[in-house]
């Protein structure tokens, strides 16, 4: 016997128990349901079809009081409704919920904001006699150039947040690995037992890596493993996967079908790190201080130690808006983890992020055909403190090293410098005579501040004389402006970057350089 449930369709509105307005009632139109709109169209429904029954159309009339109000009703639920249709979407929804739903259907998720990293010296003022032990996680603390506290901790290496640094006999010191951010205290809660268990944590700025899960029953304490997908996992598999959530992240446990769930009472500690984005960013010699350390035995003196960082920090990444998101994720998802085609190069190259060489910021390829192989060479520039740079040996060998497992045997990866293309702009600025000049100035600086962002710029990506024209006369109380330089539209060459070429190489990438702006007033 069948347990299915069968649904016969009405023939009839009357069978569906809501009858149909009237004949009337159907003639108002009802596709722009806003206020005044709503409110105009039934004002003249009643002028049209009731005109001796009701004309005493003032505000404090109580039928145009209820008019109001209906009309108010009406495009609330209209509005909700948009809302809904627009965050169904991933092209028109804008709230961050919505947009992480829809990338988590293709394995996606929003990049949260990336540490900062930094070589850091330890050196002690003469060679020791004795090793001497420097514990992990030694803390500076910094000023940021937001002017909030900043803090920067030192590891043996990438990745190794547990062993000591060691100064060996006969040596005066030695580089580690420090990396802004710390540790958060440890979030601790108890299993209530049961299939899909979550642990949501929330705080500011946790990185997304790393994260420890550490569970324990009785005495014994195991630490879990993390994994992207955890259906992927199977029903022993002690596993946990991470989601990032509005302010926070959630620890997913499985069914004891993909992954296993904690049995009840058992305690679960989450070790995470807080931190990151740009303002995490420093200069060299912003680490600069001395503190004591006890050599290993028969050393019985205290040692002063020197931190410094003689090199600025390379990476620290801002959280990725929503509106790249829904552009990047796509993309990569359509790469299947792949690396084909020049554009599959270039969209795994602009996502690629090393910690200890930094970041990737914009990434260009090219294919070519040589006798036995295909030849990619991949054009990039990485995350620097202000604007992007040339990637360093470290990254561009991690970057190859990573696509060389993920490409095709018969192509040939090269990784290459980027270009950067500096642009002087000189324009005359006039302004209304009754434009307060200070606030136009500061204005226009903006606008073509946000005008030249590179965040909004790709590589090869050509530059109009208009957009900058649009830019500056789009600000309140500019009369008009006058562009000198550039000279002319800045359009694309198809070659490679050449700098006796006034065009923009499809390795170039445009920044603001020298900037004179003259205001005057009209006339």
């Amino acid at each position: 016997m069948s347990n299915e449930t069968y649904f016969n369709l009405p023939n009839s509105p009357d069978e569906f128990g809501v009858k149909l307005p009237t004949a009337d009632l159907r003639k108002i139109d009802y596709t722009s349901l806003e206020f005044d709109t709503i409110t105009r169209a039934a004002i003249e429904y009643i002028k049209t079809y009731y005109p001796a029954q009701f004309n005493d159309f003032v505000e404090n009339n109580g039928i145009i009081m209820m008019v109001d109000l209906i009309s108010f009703i009406a495009s609330a639920i209209a509005e909700r409704g948009e809302v809904l249709v627009q965050e169904s979407f991933l092209p028109t929804s804008y709230s961050r919920e919505a947009v992480a739903n829809h990338l988590s259907l293709i394995n996606e998720q929003i990049h949260t904001a990336t540490p900062a990293v930094v070589d850091i010296e330890a050196s002690v003022p003469s060679p020791l006699q004795t090793s001497l032990q420097i514990p992990a996680g030694v803390i500076f603390n910094l000023t940021g150039a937001d002017g909030k506290s900043l803090t920067y901790e030192m590891f043996r290496a990438p990745n190794n947040w547990t062993d000591s640094i060691q100064v060996l006999p006969g040596k005066r010191g030695v580089v580690a690995f420090g990396i802004e951010g710390k540790f958060d205290t440890p979030f601790v809660a108890i299993s209530a037992g049961g299939a899909n268990q979550v642990i949501d944590i929330i705080a500011d700025n946790i990185l997304s890596d790393p994260i420890f899960v550490n569970i324990k029953s009785g005495s014994l304490v195991k630490e879990w493993k993390r994994v992207l997908i955890i259906e992927r996992s199977g029903p022993e598999d002690q596993v946990y996967e991470v989601i990032t959530i509005d302010g926070g992240i959630r620890i997913k446990f499985g069914d004891d079908k993909a992954g296993k769930a904690p049995l009840a009472g058992e305690e679960a500690t989450v070790l995470y790190r807080v931190g990151g984005g740009s303002r995490g960013r420093i200069g060299s010699g912003r680490i600069n201080t001395t503190r004591p350390f006890q050599p290993d035995p028969p050393a019985s003196a205290p040692v002063e130690v020197s931190f410094n960082n003689p090199k600025p920090s390379q990476g620290g990444m801002d959280e990725e808006v929503i509106s790249d998101a829904k552009k990047r994720a796509p993309r990569e998802a359509a790469t299947l983890n792949a690396a084909v085609s020049g554009p599959d190069y270039a969209q795994m190259a602009s996502s690629f992020s090393h910690p200890v060489f930094g970041t990737v910021s914009k990434s260009v390829a090219t294919v070519r055909t040589s006798l036995n192989a295909n030849i990619v060479e991949l054009y990039v520039l990485a995350e620097g403190t202000d604007e992007p740079v040339k990637p360093s040996v470290g990254l561009k060998k991690g970057l190859k090293n990573y696509l060389e497992e993920i490409n095709v045997l018969s192509d040939e990866v090269r990784v290459l410098d980027g270009s950067i293309k500096r642009i002087k702009l000189e324009a005359n600025i006039v302004l209304n005579r009754n434009a307060i000049a200070s606030t136009v100035k500061d204005q226009v600086e903006k606008a073509v501040k946000d005008l030249f962002d590179v965040t909004k710029f790709d590589m090869g990506q050509e530059l109009h004389i208009d957009d900058i024209s649009t830019a500056i006369k789009g600000i309140d109380g500019v009369s008009f402006t006058t562009i000198f330089q550039p000279a002319d539209d800045i359009l694309k060459t198809g070659k490679l970057a050449d700098p006796n070429e006034y065009g923009i190489g499809i390795n170039e990438l445009i920044v603001l350089g020298e900037t004179q702006l003259r205001f005057y007033y009209e006339a």
